[in-house]
């Protein structure tokens, strides 16, 4: 989706920075490209590119925890093998000192409860605007496939998209961005 949105901000002239993990898409031409591998990594590029930026649209999440420990040798098979987690930052809580007149946008991928969660997740990182999407068996927003998504604002409003592609979702989040940030004005 992240790419997605980054080729329709192109064709629409904005400069745009793109920061991602790896892919098996080439990026759009004519924006800037960060590849990333970690939650650090994508932090310590978003600090520096935030500062350029009038808008931060966080399309993909970060996985809650990582590894403790990385080893830069081979794990020999044994029994009772275990992995110990951390948390990783919470990327968006660490950038909102940068928000200041900026417009941030989320994602959000709920298993349950989707409105309630995702209205959660956009007071609780002061977001402008989340887009809720849902994963179940019947709905997996992964792929090409036709999405039912939900643009909840601040405010309270939801629009809903139902079964359409990630262009189309680009699109209209796009227009809806821009309508938010001349609204900011």
């Amino acid at each position: 989706m992240g790419y997605t949105i980054a080729e329709k901000a192109v064709k629409a002239g904005h400069s745009v920075t793109l920061i991602s993990g790896l892919v098996k898409i080439p990026a759009p031409k004519s924006c800037k490209f960060i590849p990333i591998e970690t939650a650090d990594e994508l932090l310590t590029a978003l600090k520096e590119e935030i500062k350029k930026a009038d808008c931060l649209i966080m399309s993909a999440a970060v996985g809650d925890f990582k590894v403790r420990r990385i080893l830069d040798k081979k794990i020999k098979r044994k029994q009772n093998l275990s992995i110990n987690l951390i948390p990783n930052r919470d990327i968006l809580a660490e950038l909102a000192k940068y928000k200041k007149h900026k417009l941030f946008i989320g994602f959000s991928l709920e298993t349950e409860n989707l409105i309630n969660n995702s209205r959660f997740k956009l007071k609780n990182k002061n977001l402008d605007l989340i887009v809720a999407n849902s994963f179940t068996k019947y709905h997996n927003p992964f792929g090409n496939n036709k999405l039912d998504v939900s643009l909840i604002y601040k405010n309270g409003d939801i629009v809903k998209i139902k079964k359409k592609n990630k262009a189309f979702i680009a699109h209209v989040l796009l227009d809806k961005i821009g309508k938010l940030w001349y609204e900011k004005r």
